[in-house]
């Protein structure tokens, strides 16, 4: 009977994946930062390759907009993607990128979960 149930789920995940439709190959969030636009861009221009990691994008660029009060200044970042994603992944991809700005800009750090205990054998280890 296992047997028989493989290849049926095996065809329906064929049936889901014909359904999913490539999503855009550009994407662009916005946020307000708590930081000056010269230190925003700086900070842009020094640390791009640790806010860009693992994100799969060709081109991206960052525009400053106005100043919110007591938000910040509002930071968007424009992703041109290698491929395209399904659905809201590409924004999913740019909201990446511009939380680990603000993250940097506000508290001196990109969020990362690398070295955290966990329970693997591996736990600890460099990735």
């Amino acid at each position: 009977m296992a047997s028989q149930e493989i290849p049926a789920v095996a065809d329906k995940a064929r049936e889901v994946m014909a359904k999913v439709r490539p999503g855009p190959l550009e994407a662009r969030r916005s946020l307000p930062i708590r930081a000056a636009a010269d230190d925003i861009r700086r900070l842009w221009e020094r640390e791009r390759a640790a806010l860009l990691e693992d994100v799969p994008a060709t081109e991206a660029s960052l525009e400053i907009g106005e100043e919110l009060r007591d938000w910040g200044t509002v930071a968007t970042v424009d992703l041109r993607l290698e491929a395209a994603v399904p659905g809201m992944a590409a924004n999913t991809l740019a909201g990446k990128v511009v939380r680990r700005l603000k993250a940097l800009a506000e508290a001196g750090e990109v969020p990362t979960t690398a070295h955290n205990p966990a329970g693997r054998a591996d736990a600890g280890e460099p990735a």
